[in-house]
């Protein structure tokens, strides 16, 4: 596909997304302008990409999260209760990654992993949210993320980035997924 094909889909959506996120109307074009560099840059190195929708919606959340890391915003503990209420169309993977994890995990260790990988927040910070210690926090993110995985793997076929994050997933025909999940999965259009 072409630059201008993927754009033209899903640029609309993706302003809209980082409108939910980025109240300076100057900002949104400057992070939306950014993204589709990174698009551009990652179509002339030929980086395979399976599912334009779902990698453009990670870039972008990373995108953002950059932008509130380089000028010291902080997200508040708070917004780890709340799951974003994005309609389908600004869904990508990583908001079914952050439900399975608050609704399947212990707190103990949903908290952590959610804010460190979901929200994309420092582990330093997360630490100091949550009142840990640095080697505490790593280490109860580690082992959310091996308690996600042992929770996910039945059912579902994941696969990971070269930085070890999720881009795509894969339901096994084998598996019966519980009713809220698949309500979630429809809800955010990711079912097949």
């Amino acid at each position: 596909m072409t630059f201008t094909k993927i754009w033209n889909t899903h640029e609309g959506h993706l302003r809209n997304f980082i409108k939910t996120k980025i109240d300076n109307e100057t900002m949104v074009d400057d992070l939306l302008q950014e993204v589709g560099i990174k698009l551009l840059d990652n179509l002339k190195r030929k980086t395979t990409i399976h599912n334009y929708k779902t990698w453009l919606f990670q870039v972008t959340r990373n995108t953002i999260a950059d932008y509130y890391r380089t000028n010291k915003k902080r997200f508040e503990v708070s917004n780890y209760q709340t799951i974003t209420k994005n309609n389908s169309e600004n869904s990508c993977v990583c908001d079914l990654s952050g439900f399975i994890i608050q609704t399947y995990l212990p707190e103990k260790y949903s908290k952590p992993l959610y804010l460190s990988d979901v929200e994309q927040i420092p582990q330093q910070e997360v630490a100091n949210m949550l009142n840990l210690s640095l080697t505490a926090t790593k280490s109860r993110i580690q082992r959310g993320r091996k308690k996600l995985q042992e929770t996910v793997s039945n059912c579902v076929n994941i696969f990971y980035n070269n930085k070890g994050q999720i881009y795509d997933f894969q339901l096994k025909e084998s598996c019966e997924l519980p009713l809220e999940l698949k309500n979630e999965m429809i809800r955010l259009n990711l079912m097949p």
